[in-house]
């Protein structure tokens, strides 16, 4: 299975045509003709990485490359630049736009497949980074700027609500500005971990915090992090911490 996916937005046929053939057999290939059309892709789709033309109808590569790195549904990501634009300067502009990489035509196929491996493995790599990171320490993820900022409005939106039972991905996907499917693909591609699992992660720490505090009973505690079921809270937490809460109390002297 190819799991992932490129963006091609290139008005040239010819040159769009191959370097779809170049990557058609380790990627799954999306096109688009113009830098508009390749925005609306790039939204709804959330591909891998994109590789795009800068000069194109509709919307060039620079402000295309501009939008998608200051929208949170697409700052994470990673770009190529394909351009007859050799001048230092235009490559300058390129990259002050959010490229990753600027490639001037004609360009060779093996570094353009060189690139894509990179920045796809960078990608993973850092998506496992975090993912580890996270679970020790959710509000110390090092992200880009943009991506900070959706993070920080991401747990603070789930923190204002911990103690609902009924809060869940889709009131989230509500206050974030989000549809869940975009929500999904989103924080998936940051730090590779299933959004719902995040939540009751955040939940489960929290609860451990507060039972730590004697003014809490365990059926308090399991109710301020919003479980209603203190059975299934008490099996949740064992499941993540090894320990049920109250072999958990007794590990800390309470």
């Amino acid at each position: 299975m190819k799991e992932n996916k490129i963006l091609i937005i290139e008005d040239n046929e010819e040159v769009k045509d191959f370097v779809q053939l170049c990557l058609a057999t380790n990627y799954t290939i999306l096109t688009a003709g113009n830098g508009k059309e390749g925005w609306e892709h790039a939204v709804t789709v959330l591909p891998d990485l994109i590789i795009t033309d800068v000069m194109m109808p509709e919307m060039d590569g620079n402000e295309l490359c501009r939008n998608l790195k200051q929208d949170e549904r697409t700052s994470h990501i990673p770009v190529i630049m394909l351009t007859a634009k050799v001048a230092v300067e235009h490559q300058i502009e390129g990259l002050e736009n959010g490229a990753d990489i600027y490639l001037t035509k004609p360009f060779s196929i093996q570094v353009l497949q060189s690139y894509v491996k990179t920045l796809l493995k960078n990608k993973e790599f850092q998506r496992q980074h975090y993912s580890q990171k996270i679970f020790l320490e959710p509000s110390s993820v090092e992200v880009g700027t943009v991506d900070k900022k959706f993070m920080e409005r991401l747990m603070c939106i789930i923190e204002e609500k911990i103690s609902d039972p009924e809060f869940g991905i889709s009131e989230l996907s509500k206050q974030i500005g989000m549809s869940k499917a975009v929500l999904y693909k989103k924080f998936n591609a940051l730090v590779h971990i299933p959004i719902g699992e995040f939540i009751k992660t955040l939940k489960l720490k929290k609860a451990a915090m507060l039972l730590t505090n004697d003014s809490f009973n365990i059926s308090e505690v399991a109710w301020e992090v919003g479980f209603n079921d203190r059975k299934y809270f008490s099996k949740e937490f064992k499941k993540y911490f090894g320990k049920s809460p109250s072999e958990y109390l007794e590990s800390i002297g309470k």
